[in-house]
C-alpha cells in the first residue's frame, strides 16, 4: 500500500503489487486484498476487544505476486482487526463507487475489501463509528474484519485506508428491495404489511439499535451558534438549488421557496438538542438485504461532500432519521416514474406506510431503552427538506434525470400532502 500526493496536496491511496522489474496498482485479481486479509490473522482478536498492530514496511503474500504494503518511521499504517477467516480467491464488484471494493472468498465465506482512493487529512469516522458499534454489539451491519489506517503527520490523524467486511451473500440494497417492494404491494402480489410494515418497524429497530450503540450515556448539546450553522448551510443548499435548476421544476422551486425557506429555517432553534455519533449518509441504500432476509446497515464514512470535521462532529440523531424516512418517499417517487401503469394510489399508500412505520418503530425503540429524548422531533421536518436540497444540488451537478425526485418532494410537502403522512 502506498499513500502519494499530487501538486495540489491531495492524498491518494493505493494498493500495490510487484510486477517483474516495476511496481504498479495492484487490480483485483492480483492478489493485494487477499494479502491484506491474510495479514488480519497475524493479530489474534476476539470480537471484540479490538487490538491494533504496526503493519511493518514491507509484507509479502504468502501467494504470488509479491504484494507490499508500503511504509516508514514518520507516517506508519496501523492495522486493526476484529476477526479472519481463510480465503483463496478475490473478484472486483462491478459497480459504480467512488472508492474500489475487491470481494474475497474462502471455504466459510468472505469478505468486501475497500480500499479508499482519496485520503483524508484527519481522523475518518467509520472507524471510530464501527468500533463503537462494535463494542455495543451492534449486530445489524457486515461483521468488521479489520482496517488499515494511516498515520497522515507524526503523531496526527490516522486516515482510514483500506477497510474489510464480511460478505453479506446476494447482496441487494434498498434502491433494489425497497421499489421491488413498493412495486409488489401496488401490483397485488404481496401484502402492506409484508412489503411496507414489517420492513418499515424492522428499519427504525435497526436505527434507533445503532444510535443507542453511537450515543454517548450523557450526550452533549447543540449551541446556539451551531444551530444558526445548520440553517444557514441548509438555505445555502436551497440557493445552490435555485441556481442550478430550469425550466419547469425550476419554476415549481421558485413558487415554493419561501416556505422552504421558511421550514429550514427552524434549524437556527435547534439549540439543546443530543448531540450524538451518527451515520451520517443514512438513506435506503446503505441498507443491504441478505439472502437470508436480514438487513445491514453498511458506509459509516459520513456525508461524502462534508469536511473532515463536519463527518467527526456528533450531530442529531434527527439527520440519520430523516435521511431515511426521505428516502424511503423517493423509493415511491422511483416507482411512479419508472413503473408504466403502475397504481399510483397504491403507491402512495406504501409510502406512507412504510415511512408510518419506520418512525413508530423508531421512537418505540428509544423509548424502551429509556432514550426517547435522542429523538428531536422538531427537526424531522427541516431536516427532510434539507435533504430534498440536496437531491436538487445532487442532480443539478452530477445526475440530471434525478431532478424528478426532489421536485415531486417538493409537489408533495407544499402543493398535496399526503393525507396522514407522518412528517
Amino acid at each position: 500500500m502506498a499513500v502519494v500526493e499530487d501538486a495540489d496536496g491531495r492524498r491518494f491511496a493505493a494498493p500495490l503489487v510487484r510486477d517483474g522489474d516495476r511496481v504498479r496498482r495492484a487490480l483485483p485479481g492480483d492478489g493485494a486484498a487477499l494479502a491484506l486479509v491474510s495479514h488480519l490473522s497475524l493479530v489474534e482478536a476476539p470480537l471484540p476487544p479490538l487490538v491494533e498492530a504496526p503493519l511493518p514496511p514491507l509484507v509479502e503474500a504468502p501467494l504470488p505476486p509479491l504484494v507490499e504494503a508500503r511504509s516508514d518511521r514518520d507516517h506508519p499504517f496501523t492495522l486493526t482487526t476484529w476477526q479472519h477467516a481463510p480465503v483463496d480467491s478475490e473478484r472486483a464488484i462491478d459497480v459504480d463507487q467512488s472508492n474500489e471494493s475487491v470481494i474475497v472468498h474462502g471455504p466459510g465465506g468472505g469478505a468486501v475489501v475497500k480500499w479508499v482512493v482519496r485520503v483524508s487529512d484527519g481522523d475518518d469516522p467509520a472507524p471510530a463509528r464501527v468500533s463503537r458499534l462494535v463494542e455495543a454489539v451492534f449486530e445489524a451491519m457486515p461483521t468488521p474484519w479489520g482496517m488499515v489506517q494511516w498515520e497522515t503527520a507524526p503523531g496526527g490523524p490516522l486516515a482510514l485506508v483500506a477497510m474489510v467486511t464480511e460478505l453479506v451473500r446476494d447482496a441487494r440494497d434498498g434502491w433494489e428491495w425497497a421499489v421491488a417492494y413498493a412495486r409488489a404491494y401496488a401490483s397485488g402480489a404481496a401484502s402492506l404489511h409484508t412489503t411496507a410494515t414489517a420492513p418499515g418497524e424492522t428499519l427504525g429497530r435497526i436505527v434507533a439499535a445503532m444510535h443507542l450503540g453511537l450515543a454517548d450515556a450523557v450526550p452533549p448539546v447543540a449551541d446556539p451558534e451551531r444551530a444558526v450553522a445548520w440553517r444557514d448551510e441548509a438555505t445555502a443548499g436551497l440557493d445552490d438549488a435555485l441556481a442550478l435548476m430550469d425550466g419547469d421544476e425550476l419554476v415549481r422551486l421558485e413558487s415554493h421557496a419561501d416556505a422552504l425557506r421558511e421550514e429550514l429555517g427552524a434549524l437556527a432553534d435547534a439549540a439543546g438538542t443530543p448531540l450524538i455519533p451518527i451515520h451520517g449518509d443514512l438513506h435506503v441504500g446503505q441498507v443491504l438485504r441478505g439472502a437470508d432476509a436480514s438487513y445491514r446497515v453498511t458506509d459509516f464514512d459520513g456525508n461524502p461532500v462534508a469536511t473532515p470535521a463536519e463527518r467527526l462532529a456528533p450531530q442529531p440523531a434527527a439527520v440519520d432519521v430523516a435521511g431515511m424516512a426521505q428516502s424511503l418517499d423517493h423509493v415511491a417517487y422511483v416507482v411512479l416514474h419508472r413503473t408504466p401503469g403502475v397504481d399510483a394510489d397504491a403507491v402512495q399508500t406504501w409510502r406512507t406506510a412504510v415511512v408510518g412505520a419506520f418512525l413508530a418503530s423508531y421512537r418505540a425503540t428509544l423509548a424502551a431503552a429509556g432514550r426517547a429524548a435522542l429523538l428531536d422531533e422538531a427537526l424531522l421536518a427541516p431536516l427532510r427538506m434539507r435533504q430534498v436540497c440536496r437531491e436538487y444540488v445532487y442532480a443539478g451537478r452530477h445526475l440530471p434525470h434525478w431532478r424528478y425526485v426532489p421536485d415531486r418532494a417538493v409537489r408533495d410537502r407544499y402543493e398535496s400532502p399526503t393525507e396522514g403522512s407522518d412528517r
